[in-house]
């Protein structure tokens, strides 16, 4: 693994990469990604591989979902660009069409964007690729990557596998964050119940530097601060048993648009 990526944030970044890889070796495989093969983790690297065989059907899920739902949104709003915060090794302007896209950034840890760069170097794509090293928590920098994609247009804001490790104030700092922007048209997150993120935090543990994982007991931090659901997706894994209220969540997908108006 390369040593110039932070522990804990390369341990999630070759965990996804390697539940896509797995997946993409299957004679019908639901999601085919023959780059994420690139991004698998050595054999040395035993606590990841066991969270990427721990959590291949949902990460599989989430993708196909967000697969879906990206398209979708990209055909209602052509010549809309796509920030991807906390993109990771994901591949998705490599491995398929991406309809009206005028430009897809993707920003992580700096170093990740600098080892994807070079892995990924004269590989053709099907939209312009714009690669911006951040920490998602810096308001200031999550800001200007926004503005700046939106002088153009509107701006679809992605988040995928990246608010499970965000407590509940950061989470709603990034959403307060992004409904300042005025081009940021349209969200697409991944949702992870603090139910299932309980579940999963013995094995996080066990890889390197440690991962934390928090969940969300309900949508408020993402709708408080000026979003609103418009779509969500369950993912269709086996789940525990959840409360009869109405406000209870399961693992999914959520599109979300600005609110308008009081």
């Amino acid at each position: 693994m390369n040593p110039l990526v932070d522990r804990t944030v390369q341990a999630t970044a070759y965990a996804a990469a390697a539940c896509r890889a797995a997946e993409s070796r299957l004679p019908r495989p639901r999601v085919s990604d023959p780059l994420a093969e690139l991004f698998t983790p050595t054999a040395a690297a035993a606590p990841i591989a066991r969270l990427a065989d721990a959590g291949r059907d949902e990460v599989v899920a989430r993708t196909v979902l967000i697969d879906r739902m990206l398209v979708d949104a990209l055909e209602r709003r052509p010549g809309a660009a796509v920030v991807n915060f906390g993109a990771g090794f994901c591949t998705r302007p490599y491995r398929m069409r991406l309809p009206g896209c005028r430009e897809l950034v993707e920003a992580d840890d700096p170093a990740v964007v600098e080892l994807k760069d070079r892995t990924l170097h004269g590989r053709p794509h099907s939209c312009p690729v714009r690669r911006v090293g951040l920490d998602v928590r810096d308001e200031t920098a999550v800001s200007a990557v926004v503005d700046e994609t939106g002088r153009s247009g509107d701006v679809i804001v992605l988040t995928e596998g990246l608010l499970v490790y965000l407590p509940a104030g950061a989470v709603t700092a990034l959403a307060a964050t992004l409904a300042s922007r005025t081009g940021a048209a349209h969200w697409i997150a991944d949702i992870v119940s603090a139910d299932s993120a309980m579940q999963m935090q013995t094995l996080a543990q066990r890889v390197p530097g440690g991962l934390a994982l928090f969940g969300l007991d309900s949508l408020t931090p993402l709708e408080e601060p000026g979003w609103r659901v418009v779509a969500y997706r369950a993912l269709p894994v086996p789940r525990p048993r959840y409360g009869a209220s109405s406000r209870s969540l399961v693992d999914g997908v959520v599109a979300l648009e600005p609110r308008r108006g009081g």
